[in-house]
């Protein structure tokens, strides 16, 4: 093979080196939960169990209690706003990365919602209303009535003209997230608390890395991770800007490589150093059936999903309408239908509905998996059905 020559591989051959870096080939019997979810840039965290689901998904012999260490003992990850403006949960090692790396893509693009005329503007959040925030915070971690009622009581009358402000906490935080100055902290009972981050993780420097420097690593942390891919893809992911995405890959070009899939015809990169590992994958080994939870990082991970699903049946796991990804059952790495689920105190009823007819087996074959997740979930007795 030339120095220019780019491969060529199956688009089945793309999907099992997907399954393979996300850990759902073959689970991690040795890596801790930082690894893990540093491995696939980031826990998906908008619904609280859905990180419990996917790493449950990825480890031998995952109890709940060790992604709780973790994050509000250990403090090895933090939760807050990153990619796209949605919640995750990433090691905190890789904080600095992630905040500069992202941070101008929420203040520039999917936070201009709170520059509209009827929100105070940033000099006056800058001035009046973080400086107040931080103030409360200082005492310990709150939940969201707590600090909106302690920063109103502070602000006093003049808390009146921003009302709005005070009533969508979910902006105003997100804005103190991509800033630096606040993250999620241990919940309060079943609701979110925050805290100010230089008080939860007193370590961090997040002048570590500028902007240039930390969107090349996030690059090549994602191409580590859902590559091959393309700067489309990569956009997608993040919130970046396609144009920044690209700047990225070139400023990183003399690391990466591109492969051409046989079926679409597509370009796409991926670090050089997983060329031969991607070219080596034993293909006959039977890939397990695998019960994704919703949101889960391995169905966002790109614009074109067409490694993971057919185009036909994208409406039925990614829903806008009502703002949902479905839970998903793979086969072979790809999407074959979505599930839900009833958990009462002794059974857990899973019910599959396919988006295409079943191999006669799958039930069979899924029966295990079913009842391990029954088993994490606590319960006797697990029931699976199709709903057809």
């Amino acid at each position: 093979m030339g120095q220019d020559e780019i491969v060529a591989i199956p688009l089945e051959r793309l999907t099992r080196f997907y399954l393979v870096n996300h850990s759902l080939l073959h689970k991690s019997k040795k890596q801790n939960v930082p690894n893990v979810a540093g491995a696939i840039c980031g826990l998906h965290s908008q619904l609280p169990l859905t990180p419990y689901y996917s790493l449950w998904s990825r480890m031998e012999d995952f109890k709940p209690e060790m992604l709780e260490e973790a994050l509000y003992r250990a403090k090895s990850l933090v939760r807050t706003w990153f990619m796209r403006g949605t919640l995750h949960i990433i090691p905190i090692k890789d904080l600095p990365t992630y905040h500069h790396a992202l941070k101008r893509m929420w203040f520039e693009h999917h936070g201009r919602y709170m520059n509209k005329p009827d929100w105070p503007n940033r000099e006056i959040r800058r001035k009046l209303i973080y400086p107040r925030i931080l103030q409360v915070l200082s005492k310990g971690p709150l939940r969201r009535k707590d600090l909106n009622d302690r920063v109103r009581a502070l602000l006093g009358d003049v808390a009146r003209p921003y009302e709005r402000l005070f009533s969508g906490w979910g902006g105003i935080l997100k804005e103190t997230s991509y800033l630096g100055l606040t993250v999620h902290a241990e919940p309060c009972g079943i609701e979110a608390c925050f805290a100010r981050l230089d008080q939860w993780l007193p370590t961090i420097d997040l002048d570590e890395a500028d902007e240039t420097q930390a969107r090349n690593q996030l690059l090549l942390k994602y191409l580590g991770c859902y590559g091959p891919a393309s700067a489309q893809d990569f956009a997608c992911w993040s919130g970046l800007l396609t144009s920044e995405a690209t700047t990225a890959i070139n400023n990183c070009a003399t690391a990466l490589t591109q492969v051409r899939i046989e079926e679409i015809g597509k370009l796409l990169w991926m670090l050089k150093k997983d060329l031969k590992t991607l070219l080596n994958l034993d293909m006959k080994e039977q890939a397990p059936l695998c019960l994704l939870p919703k949101y889960d990082s391995y169905v966002l991970g790109h614009k074109d999903r067409t490694r993971i699903i057919d185009n036909k049946h994208l409406q039925q796991v990614y829903r806008p309408v009502v703002g949902e990804v479905a839970a998903v059952l793979l086969i072979n790495g790809r999407i074959a239908a979505t599930w839900t689920h009833k958990k009462t105190e002794k059974a857990l009823t899973i019910t599959i509905n396919p988006l295409q007819e079943l191999p006669k087996q799958t039930l069979t074959e899924l029966k295990p998996t079913a009842e391990g997740l029954g088993h994490f979930m606590g319960v006797e007795q697990t029931i699976v059905h199709t709903s057809n």
